[in-house]
């Protein structure tokens, strides 16, 4: 398998684990934010995906949620490793050689340069 094949087509923001989490224990954010001592901006911005799970946010969701924060550091790496893989899926170009037989080589110089091909003549 190479990389692009393990690459989802959308990356999943850790965020969407906690908003999951917090449905499941039908509890607010800002229940949340009170049992964790995390502002209250800091979480929405972080359930909302704008921003980064940091390592205070995982420990204290750990002790909070009872998920280990090496989960919620896990899950924001491979986050920031799929929207770089994602990013870079489509700058890639392609490359493919094709030969054109012709008498005429100015004329093909000509093609050339109006569509932008590289040639060698």
């Amino acid at each position: 398998m190479n990389k692009e094949s393990l690459t989802p087509f959308v990356a999943t923001h850790p965020g969407e684990m906690i908003k999951d989490e917090l449905k499941e224990r039908k509890m607010t954010q800002k229940q949340l934010a009170e049992q964790t001592g995390i502002k209250a901006s800091v979480l929405s911005e972080t359930i909302n995906g704008k921003r980064s799970v940091s390592l205070n946010v995982a420990v204290a969701l750990e002790k909070a949620l009872g998920i280990p924060a090496d989960v919620w550091m896990n899950m924001q790496t491979q986050y920031d490793l799929d929207m770089a893989n994602i990013a870079t899926r489509g700058n890639e170009s392609e490359k493919v050689e094709v030969i054109i037989p012709v008498k005429d080589r100015n004329l093909l110089k000509e093609i050339a340069r109006k569509f932008g091909w590289a040639c060698m003549l």
